[in-house]
Order: C-alpha cells, then sequence, then structure tokens
C-alpha cells in the first residue's frame, strides 16, 4: 500500500536512499564484460532497476503537485529537478552505453529490438556519439534545460491571484456561483483563476470589461519570468540539436514520433487550415453578428479574446437551446463517476471498488481494479477538486507502472486522476459542465491506459507510447458523451435523479460542431506556434503568438498578455508535439467507427480495446497496435467527416 504522508526530511532521506541504491545497480551493469553481455544481463536489468527506483519515488515527487504543504511541495520540487538531471547522467555513462552497443541484437525478438533501439536513442541524444570534449558543455546544457522546465512548472503551481469585482459586474452568473465566491475586506467577490471559476465567469458574464480584466490576468499568469524561461529553454533545446547534427529541436524530436518530420507535420497542419478557414470564418461572423445584436451601435467589429466564449456559449443557448448552466443540473459529480465507471467496466471487462486507504488528501478517493476473474490488477485515485498549490490542469499521473518483474510477478500499477472542477456548494453537490464531464472521460481514459497495461518492459508500460499516439486511446473515449446513450448513462438531476431529457441530449449533440471551426483553428494555431518556437534559435515568443493567434483565428491576443508563459505543453513533454492532439485525433475517430458500427457498449469490441489499445502499451509501433484493432490501415475519413460536419436545429 502506497504513502502519502511524507514530511520534506522524510522525502529527502526517501529519494537519497533510493538514488544510492540505484546508482549502485547502474555500477553493476555498466562493469560487465561484451562476453557476459546479454539482454537479461544489461537490458532487462536496467529496465528493472529504473523502475523499482521510479516507483519507490514516484508518490513522494507526486506530492510537488497535490501536497498542502509548501516545503513537502518545494522539496519534491527539488528532487523531481534532480532525478530528472541523474537521467541526464545514466544515460551520459560511455561505459554503460558500450554494454549496450556490444548486444548481439540477432539474438533478440521484435519487442527487445525495440527497447534496445529506445536506450541507443537515449544515449546518442545524450551526447555519446559527440567528441569527448564537447560532452561536458553539452551535459551542461541539458541539465540547465531541466531546470527551466522545473522552475517553469513550479511557478505556474504556485500562482495565486484573483479579480476583485463588486456586485454589479457579476450580472449573468448564476447564483450558485457567486454564492460560493469569498469576499476581500472591502467586501467584493474574488474571481480566482481556477479552472471552475474563470471558464464559468468568461461564458456567462455580461460585462464585457470585466471579461476583459479577468481573461489578462488569466493570460499573464506565469510573468516576464516563464517568459525568459521559455526564451533560454527554445534557444537550448535548437543549441543542443545543432550539436547532434540536427537541424532543429523540432527534427530531432519528430524523429522518434509517427510524424518523423516537422514537413509531414506542416503539411497535416496546412491541410487542416485549409479545410476548416472557411467554416472558422463563418463562426467568427456569426459570433460578431451575436455580439452586435447584444451591443448594438456601441460594438465595434473584431471579436476579442474575452468575448470569444462569451458569445459561444450565447450561441448554444439562441440557436440551440442549450443552456449550460441548466445542463450542469443533470451532471453532478457523483452521477457522472458512477456513470463513467458503468460504461468502462462494461467495455472493459473490469470491476472497480472503492477502498479506504489513507490518501493525500480528504477528498480523494481510492479505487481498486479486478479483472473479469477476480484479480487485483491496479489502483487509481482520484482528485478533482480545486486548492491552494495544487496542479492546475487535468490530468493522470503514473504512481507505480506496472512491469513484470524478475520473479515472474507483475507489479500492480498505480494511477492518480488530478482535475480542478467545481466543489459541492452547501445544499448543492458538485455539479458539471458537460465539457468538464468530457475532460474526465478524457483522463480516465489515460488511467485504463495506465493501469490495464500488460506490457512486459517498464520503458513500454501503459501510456509510454509516442507523443503523437498517447492521446488517441483517451480520447476515443469522449465519444460517448455525444451520444445519447452514453448521455443516459452519465446523467441524473441532482434533486429529481431524472437523466437528461432526450430533447435537451439532442440539441446538446446538435450544438456540438456549432464553433467548431473556430476551436480547431485554434488548435491549429497552437500547433503552428510550436512548430515555429522549435525550429528557431531565437524567438521573440510573445511576438510570434500574436502573429500566428491573428493569422489563424483572426482574433488578437489582449495587448500586454503573454499566455506562453502559461503555456506548460511546451515545458512539460509536448515541445515540438502540439500537433499530437489533433494527429492523434485521427486515430481516435477511426477507432470509434468500430464502436458504432458494433455498439457503444459491446463487451466483446471493447474487448479488442483492451487487448490491442490498452494492454500492449509501447510494445508494438502504434500502426500495428491500430491496424490490429481496426483489422486495416487506418485513415483519416472519419476524422474530416467530423471535422467538417455542421448539425443545425430544426
Amino acid at each position: 500500500m502506497l504513502t502519502f504522508s511524507y514530511s520534506p526530511e522524510e522525502i529527502d532521506s526517501l529519494c537519497t536512499n533510493k538514488e544510492t541504491a540505484f546508482q549502485r545497480a547502474i555500477d553493476v551493469i555498466a562493469k560487465i564484460p561484451p562476453t557476459k553481455s546479454s539482454f537479461d544481463a544489461v537490458i532487462y536489468a536496467l529496465e528493472c532497476a529504473s523502475a523499482e527506483f521510479s516507483n519507490a519515488t514516484n508518490v513522494a515527487l507526486f506530492l510537488k503537485y497535490v501536497s498542502t504543504e509548501g516545503p513537502v511541495r518545494e522539496m519534491a520540487d527539488k528532487w523531481e529537478t534532480r532525478i530528472q538531471k541523474l537521467f541526464v547522467d545514466i544515460y551520459a555513462r560511455e561505459d554503460l552505453y558500450q554494454c549496450f552497443k556490444s548486444l548481439d541484437v540477432s539474438k533478440l525478438n521484435p519487442v527487445q529490438t525495440r527497447l534496445l533501439d529506445e536506450h541507443l536513442s537515449a544515449f546518442k541524444r545524450n551526447g555519446l556519439e559527440l567528441p569527448v570534449d564537447q560532452r561536458g558543455k553539452f551535459l551542461e546544457m541539458k541539465k540547465r534545460l531541466v531546470q527551466l522546465e522545473s522552475e517553469f512548472s513550479k511557478r505556474l503551481v504556485e500562482w495565486e491571484d484573483s479579480l476583485a469585482l463588486d456586485a454589479k459586474d457579476l450580472e449573468g452568473l448564476p447564483p450558485e456561483y457567486v454564492s460560493g465566491l469569498k469576499k476581500n475586506e472591502k467586501g467584493q467577490y474574488l474571481i480566482t483563476l481556477d479552472y471552475p471559476h474563470y471558464n464559468a465567469f468568461m461564458e456567462n458574464a455580461k460585462s464585457g470589461e470585466a471579461r476583459r480584466q479577468l481573461e489578462f490576468k488569466f493570460n499573464s499568469r506565469g510573468g516576464d519570468e516563464n517568459r525568459t524561461r521559455m526564451e533560454e529553454a527554445i534557444a537550448l533545446r535548437h543549441e543542443l540539436a545543432r550539436t547532434l547534427g540536427y537541424a532543429s529541436h523540432a527534427s530531432l524530436v519528430l524523429e522518434r514520433r509517427m510524424a518523423q518530420t516537422p514537413e509531414v507535420v506542416q503539411k497535416f497542419v496546412d491541410r487542416l487550415k485549409k479545410g476548416l478557414k472557411a467554416r472558422g470564418e463563418r463562426d467568427r461572423k456569426t459570433l460578431l453578428e451575436l455580439k452586435k445584436e447584444e451591443l448594438g451601435a456601441k460594438t465595434d467589429n473584431e471579436l476579442h479574446p474575452w468575448e470569444r466564449r462569451y458569445y459561444e456559449n450565447l450561441l448554444q443557448k439562441k440557436r440551440y437551446q442549450v443552456d449550460h448552466q441548466k445542463l450542469k443540473e443533470y451532471f453532478p459529480l457523483d452521477t457522472v463517476i458512477k456513470g463513467m465507471f458503468n460504461i468502462y467496466q462494461t467495455l472493459l471487462g473490469v470491476k472497480f471498488t472503492r477502498e479506504d486507504r489513507k490518501t493525500w488528501h480528504p477528498s480523494v478517493q481510492a479505487f481498486k481494479v479486478e479483472d473479469g476473474k477476480g484479480n487485483e490488477r491496479a489502483v487509481f485515485y482520484v482528485d478533482l477538486y480545486p486548492r491552494e498549490g495544487k496542479y492546475g490542469h487535468a490530468a493522470a499521473f503514473t504512481l507505480q507502472c506496472g512491469y513484470e518483474q524478475p520473479d515472474g510477478k507483475y507489479a500492480l500499477p498505480h494511477s492518480a486522476i488530478v482535475a480542478n472542477f467545481t466543489a459541492p456548494l452547501t445544499g448543492k453537490p458538485s455539479l458539471l459542465e458537460h465539457g468538464e464531464v468530457e475532460t474526465l472521460f478524457h483522463e480516465f481514459g489515460h488511467i485504463m491506459h495506465q493501469v490495464l497495461t500488460r506490457a512486459r518492459y517498464p520503458s513500454f508500460s501503459g501510456t509510454s507510447v509516442k507523443t503523437d499516439y498517447v492521446e488517441a486511446p483517451s480520447q476515443m473515449f469522449e465519444n460517448w458523451v455525444w451520444h445519447s446513450e452514453g448521455l443516459a448513462k452519465l446523467s441524473g438531476h441532482y434533486e429529481s435523479h431524472e437523466p437528461l431529457p432526450k430533447a435537451m441530449s439532442d440539441r446538446l449533440i446538435a450544438g456540438k460542431n456549432a464553433s467548431q471551426g473556430l476551436f480547431y483553428l485554434r488548435q491549429l494555431a497552437f500547433a503552428q506556434i510550436d512548430l515555429i518556437y522549435h525550429q528557431s534559435g531565437k524567438v521573440d515568443s510573445t511576438e510570434v503568438y500574436s502573429k500566428i493567434m491573428r493569422e489563424t483565428m483572426e482574433i488578437a491576443i489582449q495587448k500586454g498578455t503573454q499566455p506562453q508563459a502559461s503555456f506548460g505543453h511546451l515545458m512539460g513533454g509536448y515541445d515540438s508535439g502540439y500537433y499530437s492532439y489533433l494527429w492523434s485525433e485521427v486515430f481516435a475517430q477511426d477507432m470509434f467507427t468500430r464502436f458504432k458500427r458494433e455498439g457503444l457498449f459491446n463487451p466483446h469490441t471493447g474487448a479488442d480495446y483492451r487487448k490491442w489499445i490498452l494492454e500492449p502499451g509501447g510494445e508494438q509501433p502504434p500502426e500495428a497496435l491500430l491496424k490490429g484493432f481496426l483489422g486495416r490501415e487506418p485513415n483519416e475519413e472519419a476524422f474530416i467527416t467530423e471535422l467538417l460536419s455542421e448539425s443545425i436545429p430544426s
């Protein structure tokens, strides 16, 4: 059973001891002479040593994102950075590299060969093919990059700000939202930058000036410090890639992805942009018409960033008769979780049971996962409400990876879903917007990918797959929240317990693609910004961000803001990879065609999905897994059909 109660001193002691033991294990492997080198003695031994070390320290590091105690978060952050630097050093060891290079590839099976290739690539990308006199500086730059990424993340987690407003500025907001707000000493209401506060305010507040002020604060998170960190990181990445002989950081990264080259990604982005441009322009004009209807002669002819969400919500109400505040009443969090569990259990042939385990916060729940034969397969934790110092987005964290241990037993995977939904209010449960239901479904898809893994080797466990594929398995599950059969299982009015009425469900589904042109153009803008950043040595990140948003969406960023200073994806593993969200959605929609054809709750299709998509992890290339599940080569047809479709209400 995992322990989450650590003092800063205990974290320091635990990590120090585990690091020492890990280093000893590495030393033993590195001393193996070439004549005695084998897959088990070298690769499998390193895999197991790395997994034992990570599984022993992951919980302590995870507390950086969820602990209520500042000193605990500080120590966890310190060790997270130190361990990342440790792995830089390990994959810079010449003696260890020679052990891997001396292995006889002809004796390896395809999965083992794939694993060897992953390790050899890591050594080469740490400079071990460089002349000896260049390696020291190269490693210093790599460690500096780790430091910058850690500091960027830490600043976002700790960022605290709010907007103080008078009651007159809250017109349009639901009473329960207002009643849940704290006040300052002047009696003004405080709107925080937490997602439940921010999103609901931007969608419903009638005061354009109040929305402008809140949007300014939201897109100023991270400040000049994070903007500077990002620009230094971009320059460092470029220099590191050029040192290794690549044209850019994007070229270096994409060589190991499905896309393989920046040119392929650029063509993908351009192709989608061309198809969506007219649709996006139509969406923008529709929102501008709503703006003119509401504001009359007072309005300009421009859609500002603090206006898009408000008028998209108004469009839903007027054209589709979808009131998202009324809709929330049908999605109490406990009801949604119960329905979501039921859907996943039915499809995947597993059982979730609540367990009484000590966690890191009283609001966190723990669940055991059993297979159809009653065997315990995994444990996951659910942490869904905002609090001070907590990670601000939604994510699935691996706490312990599953893999085959030397004794033949399979290590039990442990994962945690972390999100920030509105907490229960007096007399009312936590009520989710439909978009939050979709987010929950998506992140829980990642949890299933992590905990149902049967990959033998830790490097291929769970979501350890190519970055431009990793979103596909969870994106596929989002489809259930856009079909009436799924919504019926997920909903129940918080008072009457009645499921979402069919008429409301139909209108919600009909309005799915309203403003989707702008939504997808925004995703393409992010992908383009990422590509430009990471094909550059030096960049004015604000200027590039502003230019691309204006060109792609025709919506300029607010003067004085720097949204990239809180663009955590580009400092947390998605650098040169933001395109992955759209790239992987191609495969998500293609996979869903089987469920549409064979039944949304068909356990046989679900069993195939588990077998081909969730269990193998990264043991086979994504293309092979997709072909195995689909029974054919994957294609873009379903994605393009969904992307360009538009339902008009009757």
